[in-house]
């Protein structure tokens, strides 16, 4: 039998991948799925996994991207780094309640919530970042922010739907699919 440690680093790079591969496929396309993928790693693997992919798999995304690299603005690329871990780990505690029996409805609210709150998290928390990073006042921070209006208000809205429609449904179907997310343990407690 395999080492679990060794499945779980094999699972957690290839989930990292799939991240990377679905960023930056769609990176031209109004529609983002990076967040919603980095919280079902959260959902799939659990608290401390979750974070990690959402750690590792944003660090390369902003560094790689082909829009710019993050490691041109590192107060922009740190902000982005700790959003994208807090949504691994928001997927996590919301772990049970996404793979348990809750009603189909309430599922998709709880998700629905998630992909809006998330979304203006990481969107207002990268526009600071860039802020500081130009040297900006709580004016200039502001007004970036502003200014990002219409693409903030694109991103919350697909953000939330993709979070209530799509991440429940997969979820389930991934989790039933692959043995390994059915069998993951909680880090600490017998992995």
């Amino acid at each position: 039998m395999t080492d679990p440690r060794t499945r779980d680093v094999a699972f957690i790079g290839v989930y990292i991948a799939l991240i990377l591969g679905i960023g930056y496929a769609l990176f031209l396309v109004p529609v983002e799925l990076v967040t919603a993928t980095i919280f079902m790693s959260g959902i799939l693997m659990g608290r401390v996994r979750g974070m990690m992919v959402g750690g590792i798999a944003e660090f390369l995304y902003s560094m790689l991207n082909p829009l710019g690299s993050g490691l041109l603005y590192p107060t922009v690329l740190i902000m982005q780094v700790l959003v994208m871990i807090f949504v691994g780990f928001c997927g996590g505690m919301l772990r049970s309640l996404l793979l348990g029996r809750s009603s189909h409805r309430n599922v998709m609210i709880v998700c629905g919530l998630a992909g809006f709150v998330l979304t203006l998290l990481f969107d207002i928390m990268a526009s600071v970042g860039f802020s500081i990073a130009a040297g900006f006042s709580w004016k200039g921070i502001l007004g970036v922010f502003t200014i990002g209006t219409v693409f903030h208000g694109t991103r919350l809205i697909t953000n939330t739907i993709v979070f209530a429609l799509l991440v429940p449904p997969v979820v389930r179907k991934i989790s039933a699919a692959i043995p390994y997310f059915q069998t993951v343990r909680p880090i600490g407690k017998g992995v």
